[in-house]
């Protein structure tokens, strides 16, 4: 597991302590709210490029068919779809 030390401002910190039964207790609660945003974050990433990788796939196969289909296909279009 990956350590960072964060600053946090001390009077936000106090206001926010008598919620917690202790420094542990607060530690804890940080710990979660902080993995719980970077989670989100990595999600939204992978979901975000996932999105463009498809556009970009539908695009080229868009293409492909458009020319195949005016008989001015570029390339092979077999090969497209070759594994």
């Amino acid at each position: 597991m990956c350590t960072y030390n964060i600053t946090l401002n001390d009077a936000l910190v106090e206001k926010a302590r008598p919620a917690f039964a202790n420094d542990k207790a607060l530690q804890k609660w940080l710990q979660e709210q902080v993995s719980a945003i970077l989670e989100r974050y990595v999600s939204s990433r992978i979901e975000s490029e996932s999105v463009h990788q498809h556009a970009m796939v539908e695009e080229s196969l868009t293409t492909a068919f458009n020319e195949l289909h005016s008989g001015q296909a570029k390339k092979n279009a077999r090969g497209l779809f070759a594994q």
